[in-house]
């Protein structure tokens, strides 16, 4: 059996984390799969297809956040020392199911304590991700110093990892000994742009899609501007099974998608090929890599937060569609990290040919 633990801080890990399983379960379909994280059961079975055990477990903090925009540092500071103070009695539940599962191996995106508990459990762990949170805890320290001893925490964890499958976007993963780079890992539109937006009643207009996760945002004008059909989160969630859409089938049925730069989002839209506006999301260190690093891959425009907040979008749109549309990166990443994932099991799991 593989357990993959999940961070819990938004959606991102969640869904390049199934990607990776899913080629697994492609590639070895008799492999067992289990999955830990507090995250939606139903997206995690949508996205990885078969059996699997799904656990609700409270793998980790990640941030605590007032709104899409903005962190809430000192309630992110006070629930990691919360979350510290059970760590041995955490980590001792997961080591033992661990071994009673008969798990072989840890795949972890990217919480430290997936990777305690399988050492504790003398079970390898594999990390996937492109930051790790003792790098974001070390950053917010500055201003709270409660973070620094979850940051030293984290760090020893992420020591006892076998590897790191290394993500596009990186930022500082040197407390993991081994590291590879894999490429990106992206989801893909299932369903055609033409019958997709035909699904979501969408005319001939130029769509927008206003996008910003499950945190959302405090509060935000509607845009004005007809020249444009705007989709705001109201008219999307709940809808995908009824209308037999995922995520990424609405990314690319829309010519522009309206949301804060992080890795889910900005994989998601180099996959359709669509445009980005994007707008600052607080004192993240992920996010200027991920600005500098995604400019050159994809048609992008910023917008500041009072701007977007007021509706003030209809410009950086218009600048936006004018832009071209670069070519598509490559996006193996998946089929790459779960080649790698299934070298480290032993040579008596049975495999059937990788494609491409």
């Amino acid at each position: 059996m593989i357990a993959l633990y999940l961070s819990g801080h938004g959606f991102g890990h969640m869904t390049r984390a199934c990607e990776v399983l899913a080629e697994v379960r492609r590639l070895a379909p008799g492999v067992p799969l289990a999955v830990a994280a507090n995250v939606p059961e139903p997206l995690v079975r949508r996205a990885i297809p078969g059996d699997l055990l799904f656990r609700r477990v409270a793998c980790d903090v990640g941030l605590v956040q007032e709104d899409a925009l903005r962190i809430d540092e000192e309630g992110t500071a006070a629930a990691c020392a919360a979350f510290d103070a059970g760590w041995d009695r955490r980590a001792e539940a997961e080591a033992t199911f661990l071994r009673d599962a008969g798990v072989r191996l840890v795949l972890a995106d990217i919480p430290p304590l997936a990777f305690e508990a399988a050492h504790r459990a003398g079970v390898p762990s594999v990390g996937l991700g492109n930051f790790s949170w003792d790098w974001i805890y070390r950053h917010l320290a500055v201003r709270q110093p409660g973070l620094a001893p979850s940051a030293d925490r984290a760090a020893r964890a992420y020591r006892h990892a076998a590897l790191l499958l290394e993500l596009p976007f990186a930022g500082d993963l040197s407390c993991f000994t081994h590291r590879e780079r894999i490429g990106m890992v992206a989801r893909r539109p299932r369903v055609p742009r033409a019958e997709a937006r035909r699904r979501l009643g969408l005319d001939d207009r130029p769509t927008v899609l206003v996008s910003f996760g499950g945190v959302g945002l405090p509060a935000l004008s509607a845009p004005g501007s007809a020249e444009f059909r705007w989709l705001l989160p109201s008219d999307v969630d709940g809808r995908l099974v009824e209308l037999g859409l995922t995520y990424p089938d609405v990314v690319q049925a829309v010519d522009v998608v309206v949301s804060k730069p992080g890795y889910g989002i900005v994989t998601d839209v180099l996959a359709a090929g669509t445009r980005l506006v994007y707008t600052e999301r607080g004192d993240f260190p992920e996010y200027p890599i991920l600005v500098r690093e995604m400019t050159p891959l994809l048609a992008c425009e910023h917008v500041g937060n009072a701007d977007l907040l007021a509706g003030r979008l209809t410009e950086p749109v218009r600048r936006v569609l004018a832009r071209p549309v670069p070519a598509t990166p490559d996006l193996d990443g998946a089929r790459r990290g779960a080649t790698r994932i299934l070298e480290l099991l032993d040579g008596s799991v049975a495999r059937t040919p990788a494609s491409g």
